[in-house]
């Protein structure tokens, strides 16, 4: 296995300037990794006056980019696609603005989209914003075959698109990251894990936030539960969801985080649910479960110093919720994901020396 070789890679990008064209970044074919490898990159970039810094892992048919761009000027980006391939995009701050075929689409702050990219030319364009964090998933066309569902009727534009070989979108308007997907997409890079499983958690949070992708534009087609709320209303139901994320410690009755957004309680019930696919309660009890589990697994801290920063008063409640949220008691959840761990690294070692 060791002996084959390796192509070069998408992250090994060479970057060409024009005076007055955009910067011309040629990609090359990152879908011919060999089978069996998982590689994990990071590194620093700059694009005119605009800096940042990006994660990527690359595996057979698939490609994660996840960067932080620290936006001052316009930055138009002019890209070359040796092999088509499936894109999902995540938009989590700022904005990014795709020009593929005649087609325009800009995605803003929490806003996602499947877009299917054909050998070819996409330019992308990015606004001034403090900062722009965007995490682009590429699939190859026969990965994402494997995983689409067969004959499934939401998905036939979709479908057609992918046959003509087309460059288009699956949404025509872009989708809202709903709460499952926020919490995956803020968990993607921080997951502490040697590489002989990372690849494995790195694929299954792809598919799973492939799952949300397609389930929420299903439901949108057959319930047409799209809003149409002013962008300033949007905004709000950000501000809230910030506020909550930002002080996990802290109790916020409706009417409190209502005065501090800005609106009234009934708006922030209906327009939350709107924007998010869930309560505010209902979000605030994830948020406090996902950031327990993580400490938890992190190590260092004392249940009842997690149930305080997560906002329960008393541990015996916390550790009650805990269980009806996850199904496990908080000290068990971390003896069984060490199990599983070391379980699946024997695993790892045993498929490797057998050359499987």
């Amino acid at each position: 296995m060791n002996n084959k070789e390796i192509s070069t890679l998408q992250v090994d990008s060479i970057f060409r300037k024009h005076e007055n064209d955009p910067e011309v970044l040629f990609y090359t074919d990152f879908m011919k990794v060999h089978e069996g490898y998982f590689l994990e990159t990071s590194q620093d970039f700059q694009i005119d006056k605009n800096c940042g810094k990006s994660t990527i892992f690359t595996s057979p048919d698939m490609h994660v980019w996840e960067g932080h761009i620290q936006v001052r000027t316009v930055s138009r980006l002019q890209i070359t696609i040796l092999k088509p391939a499936i894109q999902m995009i995540f938009c989590t701050n700022g904005n990014l603005t795709v020009h593929i075929e005649g087609q325009i689409n800009r995605l803003s702050q929490s806003h996602h989209n499947l877009l299917f990219l054909p050998a070819g030319e996409v330019k992308l364009e990015w606004n001034p914003d403090e900062n722009t964090r965007l995490i682009i998933i590429s699939l190859s066309e026969s990965f994402f075959g494997r995983l689409l569902p067969p004959n499934e009727n939401t998905l036939s534009n979709f479908r057609q698109i992918l046959s003509k070989q087309t460059g288009g979108w699956l949404a025509k308007r872009n989708m809202n990251i709903y709460q499952e997907s926020i919490f995956i997409l803020q968990n993607f890079i921080s997951t502490n894990h040697s590489k002989s499983h990372k690849k494995l958690l790195v694929e299954a949070k792809v598919i799973e936030l492939l799952y949300h992708q397609l389930d929420q534009f299903e439901e949108i087609q057959k319930n047409g539960k799209s809003h149409s709320l002013k962008a300033e209303e949007i905004e709000k139901m950000y501000l809230a969801r910030t506020i909550i994320l930002n002080n996990l410690s802290r109790h916020y009755s409706l009417i409190e985080l209502a005065h501090q957004v800005g609106t009234n309680e009934c708006y922030l019930k209906d327009h939350f649910k709107k924007v998010f696919g869930t309560t505010v309660y209902g979000f605030t009890q994830k948020a406090k479960m996902e950031k327990a589990k993580e400490l938890i697994l992190a190590g260092g801290k004392k249940i009842s110093e997690i149930a305080k920063t997560t906002g329960f008063k008393y541990t015996s409640h916390f550790t009650s919720s805990f269980k009806k949220y996850f199904g496990l008691l908080p000290n068990k959840i971390k003896l069984l994901f060490m199990l599983f761990t070391e379980e699946f690294e024997c695993l790892t070692v045993f498929l490797y020396e057998c050359g499987l």
